[in-house]
């Protein structure tokens, strides 16, 4: 397996960039997830790391070389791609060997290869069928077994679960783990749903219209979001952020609410609470903050409360299954140490 490095890596159409000296590496045998907002760059990176798309600026190195000017077919990569990009004319076992037909590989090395990859991906006794005669997720095993057939340095994946069923999802994401794993391979992994990212990952890298906003392990991310882009977009559901104002060691939220901060920070800006760091309390008193209750969703395991405190969103959850109705007014205490407080101009954390 190998190391992959991105540089200062920028990408430009004519004259509008759409990458910004993007930088970061995955580690030999690391599976790193590449997240962020629709249109934020995630998948023009992977195909630049691919060498499905020029580089602009900066450089792209797969272990030890610089790979900006290497054809894709010479990286030493395999990808897995959202639709399967299965040949619906060619039989499993044909699909899988593809790339190693076009390699002229000895036959019994295709065979051995296909075998064990159908082995390993359950896919023994659908060698000889068409794509058409499976399912979703079967056909993105295929598409996974195609690429383990390459025996390549890293494996790139493209969304592979989006056209899934939720419940497939689960499944297969806990699978391509399982064979990364397996395979001590290297991983780069795009999608646009954090909670695979937070489950699969070893390390996240957040994008954002272009940039890298931060990158770290996922708990890392969750527990000290750089930003608040990053603190709204890792956690479901996402953390409150709640705009006020800073001074003598006190933030004002909203009309009435007040909380402790640090001396020092004054000006305008946004608490944060994640919903299940909210507290239902009794009685509103100094830092409880009444709020009127417009929706409750129960999921079986937790419970999911939404209202208006004095005019600002909250979402708090709770897994002891309170009775809450819609209309009712309740009051939620933050736990101090959980809160987290980013200026309301830049975005960037403050830290006490």
């Amino acid at each position: 397996m190998a190391q992959v490095s991105l540089n200062m890596v920028e990408k430009a159409y004519g004259t509008a960039k759409v990458m910004h000296g993007v930088s970061f590496d995955v580690a030999d045998g690391e599976f790193v997830a590449l997240v962020g907002p629709s249109g934020c760059g995630k998948s023009t990176l992977l195909r630049m790391v691919a060498g499905l798309e020029e580089i602009s600026e900066g450089t792209i190195s797969i272990g030890r070389r610089i790979v900006n000017d290497v054809e894709p077919k010479d990286r030493d990569l395999a990808m897995v791609f959202q639709n399967y990009a299965l040949y619906p004319h060619m039989t499993v076992r044909d699909n899988m060997a593809f790339s190693m037909k076009l390699r002229n590989a000895p036959q019994s090395e295709t065979v051995a290869r296909v075998n064990e990859a159908a082995r390993i991906l359950g896919l023994s006794e659908y060698l000889d069928r068409l794509p058409k005669h499976l399912s979703g997720g079967q056909r993105q095993r295929v598409a996974m077994g195609r690429a383990i057939v390459r025996q390549p340095a890293v494996f790139l994946f493209d969304e592979p679960l989006s056209n899934l069923d939720a419940a497939l999802r689960v499944q297969m994401r806990a699978e391509i783990r399982a064979l990364h794993d397996r395979l001590g391979s290297t991983s780069i992994f795009v999608t646009h749903d954090q909670v695979e990212a937070m489950t699969m990952a070893d390390r996240i890298v957040v994008l954002r219209a272009g940039r890298l906003e931060q990158a770290g392990a996922p708990l890392d991310l969750y527990d000290r979001p750089a930003n608040a882009f990053v603190a709204g977009f890792i956690g479901s559901p996402a953390m409150n952020l709640l705009t006020g104002e800073a001074r003598a060691g006190r933030v004002r939220i909203g009309k009435s609410l007040e909380v402790a901060t640090a001396p020092h920070i004054s000006g305008p800006v946004l608490w944060g609470i994640r919903p299940e760091h909210l507290d239902l309390v009794s009685e509103v008193s100094p830092g409880v903050m009444s709020m009127r209750v417009t929706a409750v969703e129960s999921t079986g395991h937790a419970t999911f409360v939404i209202g208006d405190a004095n005019g600002l969103q909250v979402t708090a959850l709770f897994t002891d299954r309170p009775h809450i109705v819609r209309g009712q007014t309740i009051c939620l205490r933050a736990k101090a140490d959980k809160t987290h407080l980013f200026s309301a101009t830049t975005g960037a954390r403050i830290d006490d």
